[in-house]
C-alpha cells in the first residue's frame, strides 16, 4: 500500500541534544561525513535537518564556552577565575617564575669579588700573546 500514511519509516525529528552533539561535533573539526556515522544518519538527513547548526557550530561552542567559564568564576572557583582574567588578558596569571640562581659558597663568592677588583692594587691581566709566524 505505497502512499499510505502507515506505510515508511516516521521523519526525522531532530532534538536539542542531537543540535547540540552535531555543533560540538563540526566546532571540533569532524567532517559531515564522520558526524553523520556518529549520529546514525545518512550525509543528505544531517545536511537537510542541521544545515543551520553546522554553519554556526564554531561560534556557539565557543561562546557556551566562554559563558560556563564565566559562570564557574562568578561561583568563586579560583581556576576558572585565573584563567578568565588570563584569557581577557588582564593579569599574567600562572608565569612561570625564573628559577633562582643558585647559591654558591664562600670560596666561589670571594674568586668573583677578586675579580671585580679593579684599583691601582688589582693583579693586572696577562698579556695576549699574538704570535705571526710569517
Amino acid at each position: 500500500m505505497a502512499g499510505n500514511e502507515n506505510s515508511g519509516r516516521a521523519p526525522y525529528e531532530p532534538t536539542d541534544a542531537d543540535r547540540e552533539k552535531v555543533r560540538v561535533l563540526k566546532a571540533v573539526g569532524m567532517s559531515i561525513e564522520a558526524i553523520a556515522e556518529a549520529m546514525g544518519l545518512a550525509v543528505n538527513t544531517l545536511k537537510k535537518y542541521f544545515a543551520d547548526d553546522m554553519e554556526i557550530a564554531v561560534a556557539k561552542v565557543t561562546a557556551e564556552m566562554w559563558m560556563a567559564r564565566y559562570e564557574a568564576a562568578k561561583d568563586h572557583k579560583i581556576p576558572a577565575q585565573n584563567k578568565m582574567l588570563e584569557q581577557l588578558g588582564a593579569v599574567k596569571v600562572g608565569v612561570p617564575r625564573q628559577p633562582a640562581a643558585p647559591k654558591i659558597g664562600k670560596k666561589e663568592q670571594q674568586k668573583i669579588a677578586a675579580k671585580k677588583v679593579g684599583n691601582k692594587f688589582a693583579v693586572p691581566e696577562a698579556p695576549r700573546l699574538v704570535i705571526d709566524n710569517k
